[in-house]
Parts: C-alpha cells; sequence; structure tokens
C-alpha cells in the first residue's frame, strides 16, 4: 500500500525542527535529514535519497513537505528534484504555500509551475543575502579588530589547532562521552565546528 512521504530537513542540529514535526499525520512514512545544508544536492542527503529510492519502488503516492525551500537553496537542484519525483507521476504538496504540484490527472499546472519556479528563486536569493550578511560581518570584524582570519594561503599545523583553547575543552569533553549538542552549549559553537575537530582527530590517530 502506498504513502504519503514526508520528508524534513534542518541546516544544523541545533535548529528547531518542532514546526516540521508539528505537521505529520498518522500513516505518513518519515524521510529526515538534519544538519544537512540547503546547498546539498537532494540526491547526496541520506534522507533525500531513501526517499527516492522508495518513490522508485513504488511506495510513496505524494511528498509534502513544509516549504519548498526544504527541498532545497539552489534553484537548479530544486527544480532538478522535482522533475525527477513528476517522472513518476508522485506530486509534491507544500504545507505552507498551499501547493500541489500536479493535478489529479498527473500534469503540472500553469499555476504550481510559476509558484515553484518563483519559491525556488526566492530560496536561492534568501541564502546569497544571508551569505552577504555574514561576509559583511567578518568583514567589520577585521575592521573593528574583533576578527583576525587566515592569512591566505597558509596552512595550520595539526599542532597548532589542537592546542587552541577551545579545541582542548572539546576534545576534553568528547573524551567524557558528553554530546555534541551539550557541548555546542558549554562551548559555544556550532556543531560543524565539533565535526571538524572530530575529522581532524580520526584522521591523525
Amino acid at each position: 500500500m502506498k504513502q504519503i512521504g514526508y520528508y524534513l530537513r534542518t541546516s544544523h542540529y541545533l535548529q528547531n525542527i518542532i514546526t516540521q514535526v508539528d505537521k505529520i499525520e498518522d500513516g505518513w512514512r518519515i524521510y529526515k535529514d538534519e544538519g544537512v545544508s540547503g546547498r546539498t544536492s537532494f540526491t547526496d542527503r541520506a534522507g533525500g535519497k531513501k526517499l527516492l529510492e522508495d518513490i522508485q519502488k513504488g511506495k510513496i503516492s505524494q511528498v509534502v513537505v513544509l516549504r519548498i525551500d526544504r527541498l532545497g537553496r539552489n534553484t537548479t537542484d530544486i527544480l532538478n528534484t522535482i522533475k525527477l519525483i513528476h517522472k513518476y507521476q508522485i506530486p509534491i504538496r507544500s504545507i505552507s504555500e498551499g501547493i500541489t504540484t500536479l493535478d489529479e490527472n498527473g500534469r503540472e499546472t500553469p499555476m504550481s509551475n510559476l509558484l515553484i519556479n518563483l519559491l525556488s528563486s526566492l530560496s536561492e536569493f534568501q541564502y546569497h543575502q544571508t551569505r552577504e550578511k555574514t561576509l559583511e560581518g567578518i568583514h567589520r570584524g577585521k575592521l573593528d579588530g574583533r576578527f583576525s582570519g587566515r592569512v591566505p594561503g597558509s596552512v595550520e599545523t595539526l599542532d597548532k589547532f589542537r592546542n587552541k583553547h577551545k579545541v582542548k575543552k572539546i576534545i576534553e569533553l568528547l573524551g567524557s562521552g558528553i554530546g555534541v549538542r551539550k557541548i555546542c552549549r558549554i562551548v559555544e559553537c556550532s556543531p560543524n565546528y565539533i565535526y571538524k575537530v572530530k575529522e581532524k582527530l580520526e584522521l591523525n590517530n
């Protein structure tokens, strides 16, 4: 029996996913990617890949997302994902935007095409706008002496990295078996930074 496939995504592990979870209805098959950037191709995400596999196996009747931007933050990738799902005559329903991409006959409607292209473009625009604000903040920090980035072309040695106060604290907490989320709160850093520390340690063990 086919089921509705509900896809959820957060860009980092500490992002609140409750607004997406609250929409889940009984009988839905859930596909989740936590801590995955919207810039990552849908086919390269564990949850996204599993959803596509189940669509190909005929297990899914409809794909539901809270918003179209849960599919991605890259216009080309969003549209390619939609086309791939449509290839199997599976409609995509966006709860917040109130649109379904295929009609009852499995055909794309002019209105859904217009909205999909518009929403996809806005999603990518929002990403670039956020990135520009981040870069502007770094630039201002450098001018104020609050931020000092790495000299272009320089390579930080492993010993220098391990001896950073924050890194040493993270290593200590990891060794004590404390979880990533709690370490984030204690050290005041992002999950990605902790995974960077773990990766460097694993590569050099």
